[in-house]
């Protein structure tokens, strides 16, 4: 876009990407937060399976990839150009104060 430095352009374009198992839970705050700031995101969602004995293998077989070599590979997490973050009140934090 006009106006835009080469990073910037690109930040536009990635669009942040929220990660939790299949249910309301702890992401639901942030998915609220990203509708009411009207900001697009990939909505990543685990899905455990039928139970009563559920399956976290949808996640557990990809945390390490998926966040890398972050301290903590844990639902839900947010991941937003370079930055990820774990922690529902942090993710929250974060994007409170970049929009």
């Amino acid at each position: 876009e006009k106006g835009m430095s080469g990073d910037d352009s690109k930040r536009q374009r990635t669009q942040p990407t929220l990660g939790y198992w299949d249910i309301k839970g702890l992401a639901e705050p942030i998915r609220v937060l990203f509708a009411h700031l009207d900001v697009p995101f990939e909505d990543k969602r685990y899905e455990q399976g039928d139970g009563p004995e559920f399956s976290k293998a949808c996640w557990t077989d990809v945390k390490e990839t998926v966040l890398g070599d972050h301290p903590f590979p844990n639902l839900p997490y947010l991941i937003d150009g370079d930055l990820r973050l774990t922690q529902s009140a942090a993710i929250i934090r974060h994007l409170a104060r970049k929009h």
